[in-house]
Formats: structure tokens, C-alpha cells, sequence
């Protein structure tokens, strides 16, 4: 990652790191960075690939948090939210809002000031069941776009909903509580994500992006707009590159 930096009041920065070469030597070095408490949740893990990405996951955020708070260092921030509440950051005292996500191979976080964010990461090769889970929690309307895609792309497209809904509602700070089927977003219309908001939500109030951070993956943020900021800037960053580089950009919100 590179050297402390302002985080404007416009932008959002999400930082990506894909898992797979991580070392347990590495492992331990980064557990390091973690509170008691976190660390007591990575060894409750059974398989050490979720250890590994749960650890990675917490870690980046805390450095990602120090890059724009460069007087707090990575271990020192005090966050809160654990069993299925949205986390927070309890001290110091910081403008700074924060979500991280993490899946097999890839975790990520998302970084703003002043506003609510989410994000959320998928591997497309995980799923199974995308049709049965569709027909269960997503609107009709998406339903009746999926099942016009061709099979083959059928997977991908369930994602790429998946990790936006999901990305919306770890925005709000609700998780799954909250009904997947009053709110839905179309993505047949080029680069522009349609967002249609839950009944009591302002759509124009919320932006989102899709991205690509390798083929096989999808990542997806949600923002809140303000009355200061009607646009963010959403910038995406390899954590292991040598120089900021954006993933793959599917779609965004229109302007």
C-alpha cells in the first residue's frame, strides 16, 4: 500500500487483495495487527482459508484506515459491530466510515468520510444454487431478467445482483434482515446501474459501481450521497500493486 494520504471528501477508496499466495508466515504477521477479540473470531475457523482471508480482510482494513488517519497506527483503532451488526469504528473520534467483505481468494474495504458505505466481494465459481435462491429472495423483475439470460450466462449475471443487493444492504447496516425483494437493480442497460429503492428510500439518494477485480470475481460498493457530495468518486486499488490500478468498472450509477 502506498505512503498516508488525504481520503477527499468526494471520494471512496476501496482497497482489493486476492488471498490465494498469502503464507501462514505472512498469516501471522498480519494477526498481529488485529485486536484480541479478532483474533479469537480467525481461530474459531475451521478450515485455514478462512482464517487466512478473515485475517487478511481485517488487516487491510486497519492499514487502510491508518492511510488516511496516519496519527492512529493499524492496531490501535478500537472498531465495533461483531454478530451481524454493522462495524463501526468506537475510537478515536474519526470522520471515517468504513465496510470490508471477504470470500474465498479475495477480500476488500471500503473507506469514506462522513457517509454510509458498503461493499461486498464474490467468486462467480462458488455458486450452485443461484436459481433456487433467486426465485426465493430477488424481485420479480430481476427474476424475469435472469431467466432471460443464456445459461451459460446466467451465473455471472446472479453475481454481479447478488454482490450489488448485498453492497446496498451492509450500506444501510442491515444485512439479510432486511427484504431482498422490494428493492432491485437492472443492469441491462449498458454501463449504467438502474437502481430501484425500496419503497421509503430516495433512489437518487444511493450510487453504486461494479467491477471486476479479475474475471472470476465481482465487487460491488454502495454509497450514500450527501447534501455536500452528490457524486463520489469511487476508486478502486489493488492492495499488492506497486502503483494504484483500477479493476475491471462493469457499471456505475448514472449521473
Amino acid at each position: 500500500m502506498n505512503a498516508p494520504q488525504p481520503l477527499p471528501l468526494d471520494e471512496v477508496r476501496v482497497w482489493y487483495r486476492f488471498t490465494a499466495a498469502i503464507t501462514d508466515a505472512e498469516v501471522e504477521v498480519l494477526s498481529a495487527l488485529l485486536s484480541d477479540d479478532e483474533r479469537a473470531r480467525a481461530r474459531r475457523f475451521v478450515f485455514a482459508r478462512d482464517r487466512r482471508d478473515f485475517t487478511a480482510a481485517h488487516a487491510l482494513l486497519r492499514k487502510s484506515l491508518s492511510l488516511y488517519d496516519s496519527e492512529v497506527a493499524p492496531d490501535a483503532w478500537i472498531l465495533q459491530g461483531a454478530d451481524g451488526h454493522k462495524p463501526s469504528i468506537a475510537a478515536p473520534r474519526t470522520a471515517l466510515a468504513f465496510n470490508l467483505s471477504h470470500t474465498h481468494g479475495l477480500v476488500a474495504c471500503a473507506v469514506a468520510r462522513d457517509t454510509a458505505v458498503g461493499v461486498d466481494v464474490e467468486s462467480i465459481e462458488r455458486l450452485s444454487s443461484g436459481r433456487d435462491i433467486a426465485q426465493r429472495f430477488f424481485s420479480p423483475f430481476e427474476c424475469r431478467g435472469l431467466d432471460a439470460c443464456e445459461p451459460s450466462a446466467y451465473t455471472r449475471r446472479f453475481i454481479e445482483l447478488w454482490t450489488l443487493k448485498e453492497s446496498y444492504l451492509k450500506g444501510i447496516g442491515t444485512g439479510l434482515s432486511h427484504p431482498l425483494d422490494n428493492f432491485s437493480f437492472d443492469l441491462d442497460r449498458g454501463p449504467a446501474i438502474a437502481f430501484a429503492a425500496p419503497p421509503d428510500v430516495n433512489t437518487v439518494d444511493w450510487q453504486f459501481m461494479l467491477a471486476a477485480p479479475r474475471p472470476n470475481y465481482r465487487l460491488a460498493v454502495a454509497v450514500r450521497r450527501t447534501v455536500a457530495t452528490a457524486r463520489y468518486r469511487i476508486v478502486l486499488h489493488d492492495a499488492d500493486a506497486t502503483t494504484s490500478r483500477d479493476a475491471t468498472t462493469l457499471g456505475e450509477s448514472p449521473r
